[in-house]
């Protein structure tokens, strides 16, 4: 008589409670096993790694392009910034946004408007010595770029996406005195259908408080890049309420000096309910939406 192999009734069993169980999921209506389907993009959202600064580019799927600040330097865009946009076929920017005169936002803003046309540039007018700034200005006039002074009220349109422009607004918010960099630095929020982006640059509590005493339901947003890389004195409650992201993005230098993200900052975004990507531990991450739904993609593969 042939000799029954060992196993063989454990496998048959295990054979049989997979079959359960698919049949089970297939009755509760979930398909086991599947990923989920890709989105057709027809907004890309990305927050580029350039360590502790920040640069956000958004490409539409019609050819439409706008960057959001252009981390520390030339070299931020030649290794970053521009790799990204070439990558996705961008040959002229619609829009160039500076959020404010720092420079981890503007220091790359010459090298952006020497390698690419620019359709508008976009700006708060703030009073600074800042050289890479003073420098992009003369290269804007040289080049006869239309220059936008950045209010509350404005919109504009990247094909079929909405960009309005939430903050500043006059009188300029005051600190000890001077105007405050920080907390004029222009607010947009991208919106694509039921898909709403916001990008508050380094925002801080006095400019998160006055936004939504302005209009709370104008700050709704599915995704955040998260106010002032993180910082303690940014992401409070109250604004985080009236923003409600699904997903809040930290762009953020790995050990950088300023204790960036603060973890009363992360405990925040997580009581608010966010999941959090951070540049410094996922690289440059990307929104992508057709103006129902959306995916994140972290350079790193998570998740």
């Amino acid at each position: 008589m042939p000799q029954r192999k060992r196993g063989y009734p454990r496998q048959r069993a295990s054979y049989g409670l997979l079959l359960l169980l698919s049949w089970l999921l297939f009755l509760s209506g979930c398909q086991p096993f599947s990923k989920p389907a890709a989105i057709s993009a027809r907004l890309t959202v990305a927050v580029l790694d350039v360590g502790q600064g920040l640069s956000v580019a958004a490409v539409t799927d019609d050819g439409h392009a706008l960057l959001y600040d252009a981390g520390n330097g030339a070299s931020d865009v030649q290794n970053v910034i521009m790799p990204f946009l070439r990558q996705h076929g961008v040959q002229r920017l619609d829009y160039l946004v500076v959020s404010h005169p720092d420079q981890d936002h503007v220091g790359g803003i010459p090298a952006v408007l020497s390698a690419i046309p620019v359709g508008l540039f976009l700006d708060p007018v703030l009073p600074t010595t800042n050289h890479a700034y003073l420098q992009a200005l003369q290269l804007v006039a040289s080049k006869h770029i239309p220059v936008q002074r950045a209010r509350r009220g404005q919109s504009f349109t990247l094909g079929q996406v909405r960009v309005e422009v939430l903050w500043p607004r006059d009188p300029l918010m005051q600190q000890d005195g001077a105007v405050s960099d920080n907390d004029n630095a222009v607010v947009i929020r991208l919106v694509l259908d039921d898909i709403a982006v916001l990008l508050p640059a380094d925002i801080e509590a006095p400019a998160e408080s006055a936004l939504v005493a302005a209009g709370a339901g104008a700050l709704r947003a599915n995704v955040l890049v998260v106010p002032h890389h993180g910082s303690r004195t940014s992401s409070t409650t109250p604004f985080l309420a009236a923003v409600a992201p699904k997903f809040a993005i930290i762009s953020v230098g790995a050990h950088n000096a300023y204790g960036h993200p603060h973890p009363e900052a992360i405990a925040r975004l997580r009581a608010a309910g966010a999941t959090i990507f951070r540049t410094d531990q996922d690289g440059t991450v990307t929104v992508l939406t057709d103006g129902q739904s959306l995916q994140v993609k972290t350079e790193r593969g998570k998740p």
